[in-house]
């Protein structure tokens, strides 16, 4: 039976089917088993991997145990608070403007009032003025100009510190710990009262340091107003000073005999009587915002009244007033009260260079005040009279300032005052050879006066009225304030001697010291002063003193060179000035300590105070010189390549000078010898006199002194009786008769060394037997002198304290 064709293929494709289906169960029966065995290592690996992660589970649990958590704590968050708290609480309390800062309000409200016067002097009234109104004008514009950049500096310096304020403040604000603190309900539950008290805090000290920044800037803002305003009215005066230095000098008035046409209407009177005021108002302000300057006026004043009132209370205690008599003390130490005012009202124009002339005249005014009542009793009659007269002519003087139209009158009362001037001049000049220091500065000074005043009386001739003023004014200034100073530096040169003497007394010093050559000393940089003083009362007075301060400095600070070295005139000249006074100091700063200058036996007391003052001596002049160096402004760097240029020249040429300079510093600091040692360098013995930085001085018996260089000093053998003590050992060589009993001769020596007194109580004389004969003894006797300088007098009294005492006891000294 035939199947048909469909049902053959049908099953034809299902016997295929079935033969590949049971190939390929053949062909993957070996690879079953190898998946097997992967699926074994595949499951090792993932139980290694659940252990390693167990391990690292248990590590993070105890670096989680054991180390700092990234999590802020409570207290951390406590900590933050306090610093906050600390950071405000600082700014808070110097947000607070200082006492400075608050008084800058109440000064520019003076300058203010002080401008507007000023400004109405100069823009509206400028013809009214005159040289003196003018100059005190410019003098107070200077000051005014003066504070406020010292204002300037204050309040920039105080904005700049409320600045660090201000951004430690948006330092707080930026913080993340309290940016996290704020955002969290929690922490800001659990922290409610710091935050609380910080939220007042900060308002406060915000609005404080708001404020604070707003009143700095408001007064910078008022300085700098007052500033160029300052400025524009100072280029103003300066510009009427020039024009009016330029008009006294022209005629202002008809000839003196001539008929005058020339006079004021109400209004040109009317500004003149606003200049004076302004001026008046002016100097009123100058005095109130000067009085710190006379405070160290007065402090100054009291120093010296405590120096001198020391010194004289010393010589009451120890009754040697009298010993003052033989010396040339005129004004102290009666009238220390009285001098310790001139002392202050002298040395005024130094600590106020650009205060006004009438400030000075006031100063001046005092002083001669003090003067008259001090040279009272002190000077002569008839020259007390003639300095009374000159005070009359002095307040007369003062008074022409104020002439607003001198008429005939006027300007012949002007010509009589100088000619009365001349003449007390002329009688004052007779008598001063006889009863003032200084003669020699008041001779040139009255002649001045006197030429001054006939050149005043010439201007007044010619129609110069307001040039004859001020040439007779500071002609009688001049001429009072010399006197003055004359008085005052008596009085300095009394003070230092009275102080010499005094520190002598303190140290039971009886000998008696030649001070005039101390005194000579002293009397160069005392005149020094007492011209500089007067230079500027004399400037200041004829109302040329700024300017020629101004140029002055313009000549002493202009650089100059020579080759690549710059230097000023005014840096060299005081660095000599402060050499020459480092050498004067260190001179005669002993004699203010009981230096007795000389080398006399009984005169050295304390050579431990002699050695520390030779100290002081070589600190003070090594400072002169490094004070020196500084002040001239010469480059440090220029002196270093001098000084190495000059290094071969100095080790070849000058090797024993720096030699003998340097054991000089050895010789001070490491004390081998001191002053007052006896020594014995050499073939040279005697006492030491003087140290220097360069030679030493031996006083030797006879009188004479030997100078030695310290290098020699250091380069020899140095024998020294005094180092330790005084003490020295003295041999004596004798020969006794007419008693054999050894015991009764030792007593007998011993009793007679020890009766003599100068024997040092705690070592026993010796008494040794050099040789024993018949008729008696050989002996050496040893005994301690208490004192070497007193050596030869105990030798001579022991020998004759042995004659008596062996005599005696019946024993001959042969």
């Amino acid at each position: 039976m035939r199947m048909p064709v469909g049902r053959l293929s049908i099953l034809i494709s299902c016997l295929l089917l079935a033969c590949s289906a049971l190939a390929q169960h053949t062909q993957h029966t070996p690879h079953t088993d190898s998946s097997k065995k992967f699926n074994i290592a595949d499951s090792a690996r993932r139980d290694t991997a659940r252990r390693d992660t167990a391990r690292f589970r248990r590590n993070n649990a105890l670096r989680d145990l054991f180390a700092d958590s990234a999590k802020l704590t409570s207290s951390d968050f406590q900590l933050q608070i306090e610093k906050t708290y600390l950071i405000m609480n600082n700014v808070r309390n110097k947000s607070e403007l200082g006492l400075r800062v608050k008084e800058i309000k109440q000064d520019l409200a003076d300058n203010d009032s002080m401008l507007a016067i000023l400004k109405d002097n100069v823009l509206n009234n400028s013809a009214a003025l005159n040289l003196r109104n003018l100059q005190v004008f410019k003098t107070l514009l200077l000051h005014i100009q003066e504070a406020s950049k010292e204002e300037h500096q204050l309040l920039d310096s105080t904005e700049g510190k409320l600045v660090d304020l201000r951004n430690s403040m948006k330092a707080l604000v930026g913080d993340t710990t309290m940016r996290q603190l704020w955002r969290d309900s929690a922490l800001r539950a659990q922290f409610q009262p710091q935050l609380k008290g910080m939220r007042e805090l900060f308002t406060g000290a915000t609005q404080k340091l708001r404020g604070a920044m707003a009143a700095v800037n408001l007064l910078q803002t008022h300085v700098s107003a007052n500033s160029l305003t300052t400025a524009q009215l100072l280029d103003k005066v300066t510009s009427l000073l020039n024009t009016s230095a330029a008009r006294i000098f022209g005629k202002e008035y008809n000839y003196l005999w001539e008929k005058d046409t020339i006079s004021l209407s109400n209004s040109a009177r009317s500004s003149i009587g606003k200049a004076y005021d302004g001026e008046r108002k002016a100097l009123h302000y100058y005095f109130k915002d000067s009085n710190q300057k006379r405070l160290f006026l007065l402090l100054i004043g009291l120093l010296f009244f405590i120096w001198l009132y020391r010194n004289i209370r010393t010589l009451k205690r120890l009754n040697a007033m009298e010993s003052l008599a033989n010396m040339e003390f005129e004004y102290l130490p009666n009238n220390y009260i009285v001098a310790s005012f001139i002392m202050m009202f002298a040395v005024a124009p130094l600590f106020d260079l650009h205060a006004p002339s009438v400030y000075i005249e006031s100063m001046q005014f005092l002083m001669l005040v003090i003067l008259t009542v001090i040279c009272w009793k002190k000077w002569p009659r008839r020259l007390f009279l003639y300095w009374i007269a000159v005070m009359v002519l002095y307040i007369c003087f003062s008074f022409t300032h104020h002439m607003a139209d001198p008429g005939l009158g006027q300007r012949t009362w002007l010509i009589l005052l100088n000619i009365l001037s001349v003449v007390f001049g002329m009688l004052f000049l007779s008598q001063i050879q006889r009863n003032l220091p200084m003669r020699g500065f008041l001779r040139f000074v009255i002649n001045l006066h006197n030429i001054m005043n006939l050149v005043s009386v010439i201007c007044n001739m010619a129609g110069r009225v307001s040039l004859a003023q001020i040439l007779g004014s500071t002609a009688i200034f001049a001429f009072t304030q010399a006197i003055g100073l004359a008085v005052f530096s008596k009085i300095c040169m009394e003070a230092i001697l009275q102080q010499i003497v005094a520190s002598r007394l303190r140290r039971n010093v009886q000998a008696r010291l030649n001070y005039q050559p101390v005194l000579t000393g002293f009397r160069r940089p005392i005149l020094f002063l007492t011209v500089i003083l007067w230079l500027i009362v004399f400037f200041t007075n004829l109302n040329i003193y700024t300017s020629v301060m101004d140029a002055l400095g313009v000549f002493l600070t202009t650089p100059r060179s020579i080759g690549s070295a710059e230097f000023t005139l005014g840096g060299v000249l005081l660095f000599f000035f402060i050499i020459w006074l480092a050498h004067l100091l260190q001179k005669y700063v002993g004699f203010f300590f009981g230096d007795t200058g000389t080398a006399e036996d009984d005169e050295i007391h304390n050579k431990g105070a002699r050695s520390r003052l030779l100290i002081a001596r070589l600190i003070l002049l090594c400072l002169g010189y490094l004070l020196a160096v500084a002040a001239s402004g010469v480059p440090v760097d220029k002196i270093t390549i001098v000084l190495g240029a000059l290094g071969v020249g100095i080790g070849l040429g000058l090797q024993n000078i720096v030699n003998n300079f340097v054991s000089g510093i050895i010789l001070i600091f490491d004390r081998p010898l001191q002053i007052g040692d006896v020594v014995q360098i050499g073939d040279k013995q005697g006492r030491v006199r003087e140290i220097g930085l360069r030679s030493s001085t031996l006083m030797t018996g006879d009188g004479a002194e030997v100078i030695i260089p310290n290098g020699d000093v250091l380069g020899q053998q140095i024998v020294n009786w005094t180092l330790s003590n005084n003490q020295q050992r003295i041999q004596l060589n004798l020969s006794v008769t007419g008693n054999n009993d050894m015991e009764v001769v030792t007593n007998t020596v011993k009793k007679a060394i020890l009766a003599s007194g100068f024997v040092y109580e705690n070592r026993e004389p010796s008494v040794l037997f050099t040789k024993v004969h018949d008729e008696g003894f050989d002996l050496t006797v040893y005994f301690w002198c208490v004192d070497i300088g007193k050596a030869g007098e105990a030798k001579s009294a022991v020998n004759l304290l042995l004659y008596q005492h062996l005599k005696s006891v019946g024993i001959q000294l042969k």
